[in-house]
């Protein structure tokens, strides 16, 4: 606040008193010096100037490669074709581990017989690989667990190393216990909407759990349960293929003998179910043996996926669909990039 006296010394704190020209109080006592206010210094506030409207930083907007959301997902679909992968399985069955292992084998070479070809999700794929590389400091190799909420999609551009056609797969990532819970609720199934608009669905079984004779009867409940869940919740199309994955392979063949042949004939007996009870209700059901992240030296890394990637790509999907093409504005009045239209000939 800043005090303004006039010069002659008589003042008054009530700015709009005029004693000090006319010496009458504003407020008609007789004798101003009386007054409460007179004598003391003119008070001046001042207003607080408006915040400055914020202005857009110039220069290019960057993507922030995280996960997509399901807006941003149905946008790159509309520009690309592109297949939709939905990955079902409990928590710690390998999902995380299965979608960094793919994004992985592809910063050492092509895989499948499909080339690296760009991404939009490039901190999101590296994120969830830090924890199974030595710059982790971790003991032990782990990927990060995916939290409840909203499935959200990670992205890759791949170029067919034969047709030389380029095609996006985008996996829906949500966590298991979302899953998990629409078996007892089927009506949770309805808001799964990465499963609805998947080409083909990836139910993972846990190698691990199917050695433990109290767990692998679960392990069975996990995966046709939840398939019926999803079917009687209207989340699934007859359209779309699935493929039963058995994670954690390496774990299965360093076992011993006896427990080994166990878990590999409980899967086998899995796969025979699903095809018998959900058969005609999806396009196919196939088997597949993946080791995305095995532990010790014995089991290559990423052992089984190229199978697994040929078969997420060979689906047909879904194809971008027709779009009104975008015209380019010239420079210039606005007027002058109006499209001109010749008149029709009149009859006669």
């Amino acid at each position: 606040m800043e005090v303004a006296v006039d010069e002659e010394g008589v003042r008054c704190e009530n700015a709009e008193c005029r004693v000090a020209i006319d010496r009458k109080c504003v407020e008609g006592i007789p004798e101003p010096a009386s007054c409460t206010h007179y004598g003391k210094s003119v008070v001046v506030v001042q207003h607080a100037k408006p915040a400055a409207t914020p202005t857009e930083p110039s220069g290019v907007r960057l993507s922030s490669a995280e996960a997509l959301s399901m807006a941003e997902a149905q946008v790159l679909m509309r520009q690309r074709a592109a297949n939709v992968i939905g990955i079902v399985g409990p928590q710690d069955a390998g999902k995380t581990s299965l979608i960094a292992g793919i994004y992985d084998l592809f910063q050492r070479n092509k895989v499948g017989g499909f080339a690296f070809a760009g991404s939009n999700t490039l901190y999101a794929f590296e994120r969830a690989c830090h924890d199974s590389r030595r710059e982790s400091g971790n003991r032990h190799a782990g990927m990060e667990r995916t939290g409840k909420g909203a499935a959200t999609f990670l992205h890759l551009d791949l170029a067919n190393d034969v047709s030389r056609e380029k095609r996006a797969i985008l996996f829906a990532n949500r966590a298991g216990e979302d899953y998990t819970d629409a078996k007892s609720e089927t009506t949770l199934a309805t808001g799964f909407y990465e499963i609805r608009r998947a080409d083909t669905l990836t139910m993972l079984v846990d190698g691990e759990r199917l050695l433990d004779l109290r767990l692998r009867q679960q392990v069975r409940d996990d995966i046709l349960v939840t398939l019926r869940a999803l079917l009687e919740g209207g989340a699934t199309l007859r359209t779309q293929r699935v493929a039963v994955v058995l994670t954690k392979v390496d774990a299965v063949r360093a076992a011993d003998e006896a427990p080994r042949t166990r878990a590999e004939t409980f899967f086998l007996s899995i796969v025979k179910d699903a095809k018998q009870q959900f058969g005609g209700d999806f396009l196919e059901i196939q088997s597949f043996e993946i080791a995305a992240s095995p532990k010790g030296g014995a089991t290559p890394r990423g052992e089984g996926m190229e199978k697994v990637l040929r078969y997420w790509m060979t689906q047909p999907g879904r194809d971008i669909p027709q779009r009104i093409p975008l015209v380019k504005q010239a420079g210039g009045r606005v007027f002058g990039r109006l499209t001109r239209v010749q008149p029709k000939a009149q009859n006669g």
